[in-house]
């Protein structure tokens, strides 16, 4: 007997997928603890800086892009419960050891930039198919949801990481470093506290994500259910019903001298040609006149319904011209375009490659938002940390959440290449405004928060794409191979930053992520209409 009703399954399943993505978010945290784990690392004499730890981040986006291909197979092989409870274990002992050995820059990118990475990417897409199996409507609306707390994680792990380590809200120290001024830490209590960070983020993790991963991959027990067992009971009665009035509709009066015979199942189904020849021979007329409306029925471009067998003339031309009004030009671009990949694999479609391309350039400002917006506001605002990090989490977090949820509506209601112009111009106006106000710092607040709003609604756009262009029944492939974009703008990223890191100061960089994001938004509205 069922404890959980069948009826609430649905709403469990969706809170575990939340509850698994608030953890396994962790990555967005990232931008937070890099100025704590490169002055720790320089503390323990390793030559670093911002530059070098975001790498870890970087890493960790490729790796995640690679290993969401691999996350296909796995799932397939052992189902999606084992696979999701295991790379938690993984993405626990990837923390614990990272504690263990964090004064090894080169073991931190492997336990934090890859083995994270691996057990992240295998389970990406589960949260997200497992809620689509118990939703059926509003897609863009659960996605957004789901995807809203890797957004909420940050408000977790970004005020944990900052109170203990920097408890006393110690100022970082300004050094000359490549010609350039940064800011490190050099106080030797905030810096021996960056281990005992990890470690309780990992036991954190391990519990979270866990209860996340079973809750998420629960199932309605079809057997068991009694809800269900009603409605096969009703079903079957139904049937039966259903039966026994058309074998008394077909039994004909033997007394009238008229041929008869009592239809079974197997003749309802059974095409005979020695009887459709008796019909023909006794009215050629009749077989011709049926032999033009059927005709006239396929003519029409499959619109017409071929399986009704109407005689009616006026009830046919009614039919006709109803359906005729739907061959408008978006119909027929629907049919021919968007309807000819549904339900298919992506690699099917002559124009993904185009597609891809453009979510790489559209998408390649997030990984400079994430990695250095707390770097550029204790570099050029000169505000202590503990505000940085408690308002920049609470309020990019806030917004990205109401980004991922605000965009997945906006998906729903209106057309997505809409949507994507929108969207685009959002992140234009960002990318161009930040120079000139990061100086000051309720302006820089509300920048970052708008980065992030975007940030929320382009995490979005690739699940809404996939879906609604491509369907549901290869959504965990198609998701994933799409997704590989975020390894091209990572490594997109990392040669713009790398480029340009020593001629410009960090701030104007994101100049040349607006010129990106304009180009990209042309080419996504013209390949999504």
């Amino acid at each position: 007997m069922n404890i959980i009703p069948s009826t609430a399954v649905p709403y469990i399943v969706l809170f575990g997928a939340f509850l698994y993505n608030l953890n396994i978010g962790i990555i967005n945290s990232y931008g937070n603890l890099n100025i704590y784990l490169t002055s720790y690392l320089r503390y323990k004499g390793n030559n670093v800086t911002y530059r070098d730890v975001a790498f870890i981040y970087e890493l960790t986006i490729i790796t995640l892009g690679i290993f969401m291909l691999v996350g296909n197979i796995v799932q397939k092989k052992f189902g999606e419960r084992i696979t999701i409870l295991a790379c938690s274990l993984m993405t626990f002992l990837a923390f614990y050891l990272s504690s263990v050995y964090a004064h090894s820059y080169i073991l931190l990118c492997i336990f934090m930039g890859f083995f994270y990475a691996v057990g992240y990417g295998i389970c990406f897409t589960i949260p997200l198919s497992c809620a689509y199996k118990h939703f059926k409507n509003n897609r863009g609306f659960i996605s957004g949801i789901i995807i809203s707390a890797i957004s909420l994680s940050p408000f977790l792990y970004c005020p944990l990481q900052t109170m203990l380590i920097n408890k006393n809200n110690v100022s970082p120290v300004q050094k000359k470093i490549n010609n350039s001024t940064e800011y490190y830490f050099d106080d030797k209590d905030v810096l021996n506290r960056v281990p005992n960070v990890l470690f309780l983020q990992s036991i954190i993790f391990l519990i979270f994500s866990t209860m996340g991963g079973f809750l998420a991959t629960m199932e309605i027990k079809m057997d068991n259910d009694p809800e269900i067992k009603k409605q096969k009971k009703n079903l079957l009665s139904e049937e039966k019903n259903s039966n026994t009035n058309n074998v008394d509709k077909n039994i004909v009066d033997l007394e009238k001298n008229e041929e008869g015979y009592v239809a079974t199942d197997k003749y309802k189904y059974n095409t005979n040609t020695d009887s459709n020849n008796i019909d023909i021979k006794n009215d050629h007329s009749r077989s011709a006149k049926s032999t033009k409306k059927k005709k006239k029925r396929k003519f029409g471009f499959g619109f017409m319904n071929d399986d009704k067998n109407n005689n009616d003339d006026n009830d046919s031309k009614q039919k006709g011209n109803s359906l005729f009004g739907m061959l408008t030009l978006d119909r027929i671009f629907a049919d021919n375009y968007i309807g000819k990949y549904y339900n298919k694999k992506c690699t099917e479609d002559k124009f993904f490659f185009l597609l891809w391309i453009s979510v790489v350039l559209f998408n390649c400002y997030i990984n400079f938002v994430i990695m250095y917006w707390k770097i550029i506001g204790i570099n050029y605002t000169h505000v202590e940390d503990k505000l940085i990090t408690l308002n920049g989490s609470f309020i990019n977090s806030l917004s990205n959440i109401a980004g991922r949820i605000i965009w997945g509506i906006i998906y729903d209601k209106i057309k997505i290449n809409y949507t994507i112009f929108i969207l685009g111009i959002c992140i234009i106006f960002c990318c161009f405004i930040l120079p000139i106000i990061s100086h000051v710092y309720i302006y820089y607040v509300l920048v970052c928060a708008l980065f992030y709003f975007c940030i929320g609604g382009s995490f979005v756009t690739i699940p809404v794409i996939t879906l609604k262009k491509y369907g549901e029944t290869h959504f965990s492939l198609n998701m994933s191979i799409l997704y590989t974009s975020r390894i091209a703008n990572t490594f997109l990223c990392s040669i713009i930053v790398a480029s340009f890191y020593k001629m410009l100061q960090l701030r104007y960089l994101s100049y040349a992520f607006g010129i990106i994001s304009s180009v990209s938004t042309l080419l996504m509205c013209i390949l999504t209409k």
